[in-house]
């Protein structure tokens, strides 16, 4: 099959690029497209200029905005080469985002000195992607700058993903609404102060850490604090890291001056993040696309696009995975004012959803590293080549938001009631306890989490360590923490 667009583009110009998920080749057996699940086909004799830029243009018509191949293809194509096709056709709509795009990337003009009078057209369809809600207009094409962020750093999200997630306003406006029906029997109160350590825990025991008092100590007020910091920069950052990491050592002054890498267990690398020489340049513009206001991006794809896009750019030799998630909340807090201390769980859903948090992290990563070129050694892995800085720049964050999206709906909806469901049945069975039985405080406590931990069961190794209390104690107890949680009798 002969390959067209943005396949085409790749293959001629022998670009270092990930695999499209569906390229587009000429069939011939079709009369009309047709839309494969690894590819898409079109009969032979499909209009296309059989030409580096015909492709773009073909690439950007069918297949949509593939910033990381255009990127690339410009590292090729000459400026004559677009103002020749743009002269031939000055109102044409690819062409002209084509000539914009060239700008915006390099940030040089074309000089084509050509007049459009076409109407204006979006750099990225709003029918197709997510786009700013406030775009800015170029007026030598005619093009609307609509793009989620900037020329160093510019995730896509598609529409029909966005369209399926849950509204954001609608969630949290949930769970303040739960807060204040929960709030006058001081109930909410007390979920929410475990859920804030909850949230501590589970952030680094993602990492498979066990924080030390004083740790957790500090990034609960970091969670309390999160919505203090009005600008994302190195400095705030570096603060961030230095509390975050796991000892003295780790602590680092600035951002990364070395190169660094993940590894499993069998010491095969498993993610490469951009060389030290590209990173200033992409965390400059994750910087700027994070502390973007004017353009008015959607809260829940600025938050994962950003919190996701921090740990692909791994700026630190450690702690990237924590704060990564911390920014979660910083950035959930600045969307949305919280004054009365509200949290949402995200970190504690994840790591009760570890293998699809994983999922996401490896779509990216494995693509990524499979670009670069290197050889294994005792010290780590020894770089031959790099794919440069495009593709850090310019990634399609659909998984990103579907992820970001589903795990606060589920802490909204799953995890913050559970906690406070779990505490009215906690006041319940400790009330009917400690009205029914002589037992210690200490000892009530400690059995309720037994039997609730245990889906409303005390085992025999349980009923040995309490055998200083009498069986029909025992018995009693398990009754009233059933009754209290709404566990069935067995």
């Amino acid at each position: 099959m002969t390959p067209l667009g943005y396949a085409e583009v790749i293959r001629r110009l022998g670009l270092r690029a990930r695999p499209l998920p569906r390229p587009a080749f000429i069939g011939s057996a079709v009369n009309r497209r047709v839309d494969a699940e690894d590819k898409v086909l079109f009969p032979v004799g499909v209009a296309v200029d059989d030409t580096p830029v015909g492709h773009l243009e073909f690439g950007l018509r069918h297949e949509g905005v593939n910033l990381e191949v255009i990127a690339l293809a410009f590292n090729h194509i000459t400026p004559d080469q677009l103002i020749h096709r743009f002269r031939q056709a000055p109102n044409g709509e690819f062409i002209r985002r084509l000539c914009f795009f060239w700008e915006w990337l390099k940030g040089q003009p074309l000089d084509a000195n050509v007049g459009v009078s076409a109407k204006y057209v979006d750099a990225f369809p709003r029918a197709d992607y997510v786009v700013a809600t406030k775009p800015t207009r170029n007026r030598e094409y005619r093009v609307n700058d609509n793009g989620l962020g900037n020329p160093r750093f510019c995730p896509v999200v598609s529409r029909s993903v966005f369209d399926a997630m849950p509204s954001l306003v609608a969630l949290l406006e949930r769970a303040r609404n739960d807060a204040n029906e929960y709030r006058a029997d001081g109930i909410y109160d007390r979920a929410i102060h475990y859920l804030y350590l909850s949230e501590t825990r589970s952030n680094f025991a993602i990492e498979k850490e066990t924080p030390s008092s004083n740790k957790e100590e500090r990034f609960v007020q970091l969670l309390h604090r999160a919505s203090e910091q009005a600008i994302v920069s190195e400095e705030w950052l570096v603060e961030l890291q230095n509390a975050v990491v796991r000892d003295a050592f780790s602590r680092e002054a600035s951002y990364r001056s070395r190169q660094n890498w993940l590894e499993d267990r069998a010491g095969t690398v498993t993610f490469l993040p951009p060389s030290p020489q590209m990173l200033p340049g992409l965390i400059a513009g994750w910087e700027e696309f994070v502390n973007d206001t004017a353009r008015e991006i959607d809260p829940l794809v600025k938050i994962a696009c950003a919190s996701f896009g921090f740990v692909y750019l791994h700026p630190f030799m450690d702690g990237n995975g924590r704060l990564h998630r911390f920014l979660i909340h910083q950035l959930l807090a600045r969307s949305f004012s919280s004054p009365d201390s509200l949290i949402i769980p995200v970190s504690a859903v994840i790591l009760r959803n570890l293998p699809e948090y994983l999922r996401v992290l490896n779509d990216f990563s494995r693509p990524v590293t499979a670009l670069w070129e290197y050889r294994r050694t005792d010290q780590g892995p020894d770089i031959l080549s790099s794919p440069g800085d495009v593709p850090y720049r310019f990634f399609v964050a659909d998984n990103e938001v579907r992820f970001i999206g589903d795990m606060i709906r589920r802490a909204v909806e799953q995890e913050i009631p559970n906690e406070v469901a779990y505490l009215q049945g906690y006041d319940r069975a400790f009330e009917g306890i400690d009205r029914a039985f002589d037992i210690s405080q200490q000892e009530i406590s400690a059995l309720i989490r037994m039997i609730h931990s245990n889906g409303g069961e005390l085992s025999q190794h349980r009923r040995k360590q309490y055998a200083h209390l009498p069986a029909e104690v025992l018995d009693g107890v398990l009754s009233i923490v059933r009754e209290a949680f709404g566990f069935s009798t067995r």
